[in-house]
């Protein structure tokens, strides 16, 4: 009987140890962010990273969820090939529906007091992303991205060896990927100089 006894107690105990570690591994992965009001605007800032995120919304104009872009940029090299993608190509209200207009509206709207949204980078997007919620997609922390679509984000970074293509966050599968700048995808704008940022493996 003591046997049987101890033996229970000590199931009860690992069980709680392993209760323990999940929920801080949670708390360490999750609680780093936090919503930021400015007027109308909400945004959420990384406290890891140091950088402040694009929340989005259900009405129409610049931050509907819904809304997608084709990947377009200007300033890229536009000789025998084209590089800058393509201009207007998604489906959006608010602005010209690709990534460099849209850009362009959300820094002059000033969402929630910057004018220097940008696109993120792979690594910038990664950080945001959680993979282990690959079951119950999409893979980000819905407390704080309520409205994120388990489908792909395009990123700011070009492709270096295919032409007019560019990467994208796979928000379905946790995963990047590369597609050509012509196809329509979701966007979410960054701001801020990143600090610590752990790097996509290629």
């Amino acid at each position: 009987m003591k046997a049987l006894t101890f033996v229970t107690i000590l199931a009860c105990l690992f069980v709680s140890a392993c209760g323990e570690t999940n929920s801080e591994s949670t708390v360490a992965v999750d609680e780093h962010l936090r919503s930021v009001a400015v007027g109308a605007d909400t945004c959420v800032f990384d406290q890891t990273t140091k950088l402040l995120w694009q929340t989005k919304t259900r009405d129409a104009g610049l931050h509907q969820a819904s809304n997608t872009y084709s990947w377009f940029d200007p300033n890229e090299a536009n000789g025998e090939l084209d590089y800058r993608g393509l201009e207007d190509g998604g489906n959006c209200t608010g602005s010209k529906c690709d990534t460099w207009h849209y850009v362009q509206a959300v820094n002059r709207e000033g969402l929630c007091g910057y004018d220097d949204w940008r696109m993120p980078n792979k690594d910038e997007i990664y950080s945001i992303s959680d993979i282990r919620r690959m079951k119950t997609p999409p893979t980000t922390d819905t407390r704080f991205f309520p409205l994120t679509e388990p489908a792909e984000y395009w990123t700011g970074n070009d492709y270096n060896f295919q032409y007019d293509t560019a990467w994208a966050w796979n928000f379905e599968l946790g995963h990047d990927r590369v597609d050509w700048k012509s196809a329509a995808k979701f966007v979410r704008l960054v701001r801020g100089q990143p600090g610590e940022l752990e790097k996509v493996k290629e």
